[in-house]
């Protein structure tokens, strides 16, 4: 498997080989093949690395039991009555942690 990022003579070469034969295939239009270079240029790429885009990626967010990410309860502090105490549930507690240290805690645990 050949380094993507790595520029050789050799993989040049390939890439205008490519450029030329997509603009033939496109029936030689006026600008040359030297505007196919880029799309060339990603088809050698996928063709040096056919299993690119093949590694699982670790989710960034916490994944709950049902496969569905779980939005961090931060999002939800705000939405609490700001105007004080009217009634008894007004006091509630309305997000399952009390603060995100709390959070964070539970899920380093939980992992």
């Amino acid at each position: 498997m050949d380094n993507p990022f790595e520029d050789s003579p050799q993989k040049q070469a390939r890439i205008l080989a490519k450029a030329k034969e997509l603009w033939e295939a496109d029936g030689k239009p006026v600008c040359g093949p030297a505007a196919y270079k880029e799309q060339a240029s990603d088809l050698i790429g996928m063709e040096c690395n056919p299993d690119a885009g093949q590694i699982p990626v670790k989710s960034p967010v916490p994944i709950g039991p049902n496969g569905q990410p779980v939005e961090p309860t931060w999002l939800e502090e705000n939405l609490g009555n700001p105007g004080g105490s009217m009634n008894e549930l007004d006091d509630k507690q309305e997000v399952p942690f009390a603060t995100r240290q709390q959070e964070e805690k539970y899920f380093k645990d939980n992992e």
